[in-house]
């Protein structure tokens, strides 16, 4: 009951409150109660994560998995685990992220069906991580559909939310229904920065940022501040995307140096479109055009345009190249 008290809150942006009360759990159990001790620490790292202070969130997840491996909860396991899937995802840590969903794995059956959505947001993390942002997109919006089919409003709004972040600029009027429909004001602060998303406008990402950084959503507050910056250099010259870097930046350390895609690019933009990125990190994973042409659903000669302007732009000539400097840049930001 603890447990989905705190998850309610921090689903409306409470979080203030969710802290408080995740603080108040864990007073009430003790490290000889395992399970209670355990899920004491699901709802620290649980508040942790909306806060976007990921270390943390990942230590409390770990001690949790830890003390529940003492008991026979197979069940509590998913909840921490997705959780701390998406939590080594933010931070760049791939090959953490995909062992703990590959864990996982072994959690099946219709009796947690509840958990898909997260689970699909967890994936859409991974795969943003990996530099495919519309492959984060199409699972986030797979996350909100699941979810809605649910019943899970907040979770719906939640994982928009993370589509938008990724770049998606079709969900501003999805979300804005959803406000209605949805407990407290985070939901409506989500569809603003949709349309800002949508609508190319970097001043309201701006100051939805600022709105984010005092809700508490720090990782949010970031990305808005990020997406901002090629906005800013294309309209209003380099004095404001620089100001709305140094701000993603700033975040972005207090989060523990999450890498998000906009946050990477805000760090050091490479002078590529998001589909010529996502066609390069394909071809650095080795996939032939043919190969990409069927994964986007795209002919052959779109991808090789892609790839051909790519390489105009980096001033390469090998068509591996782009790939190349492109998870260079991950890897740097």
């Amino acid at each position: 009951m603890r447990y989905g008290d705190v998850l309610a809150l921090t689903h409306i942006g409470e979080l203030d409150r969710a802290e408080q009360r995740a603080v108040e759990y864990t007073q009430f159990s003790s490290a000889g109660q395992f399970l209670g001790w355990a899920i004491a620490k699901i709802t620290t790292g649980l508040v942790a994560t909306h806060r976007g202070r990921f270390p943390e969130a990942i230590s409390a997840f770990e001690q949790a998995l830890a003390a529940l491996a003492a008991e026979a909860s197979l069940p509590w396991l998913l909840p921490p685990r997705v959780l701390l899937a998406r939590c080594y995802a933010v931070l760049g840590s791939i090959d953490q992220a995909e062992r703990v969903l590959a864990d996982a794995k072994e959690h099946s059956g219709q009796f947690m069906a509840l958990h898909d959505p997260e689970v699909l947001i967890s994936k859409a993390w991974v795969a943003a991580a990996k530099g495919g942002e519309r492959p984060g997109m199409e699972l986030a919006r797979a996350a909100a559909d699941s979810a809605r089919r649910s019943g899970q409003f907040a979770v719906e709004a939640g994982a928009l939310h993370h589509a938008a972040r990724f770049g998606d600029h079709t969900v501003a009027d999805r979300l804005s229904a959803l406000a209605d429909q949805v407990d407290g004001a985070v939901v409506a602060l989500y569809a603003r920065h949709a349309a800002a998303v949508a609508d190319g406008d970097a001043q309201a990402l701006d100051v939805v940022s600022v709105e984010f950084e005092a809700s508490g959503l720090l990782l949010s507050a970031a990305d808005s501040a990020a997406q901002a910056v090629p906005l800013h250099a294309r309209s209003e010259g380099r004095t404001k995307s620089v100001q709305s870097a140094s701000r993603a930046l700033r975040l972005a350390t207090q989060c523990g140096g999450a890498a998000t895609p906009a946050i990477r690019y805000a760090a050091q933009p490479l002078p590529l479109s998001s589909r010529e990125r996502e066609i390069g990190s394909l071809v650095a994973s080795g996939l032939t055009s043919r190969e990409i042409a069927e994964q986007l659903t795209v002919s052959v000669r779109t991808v090789e345009g892609h790839i051909y302007r790519a390489c105009i732009k980096l001033g390469v000539a090998d068509r591996d190249e782009p790939g190349k400097i492109i998870r260079r840049d991950l890897r740097l930001n």
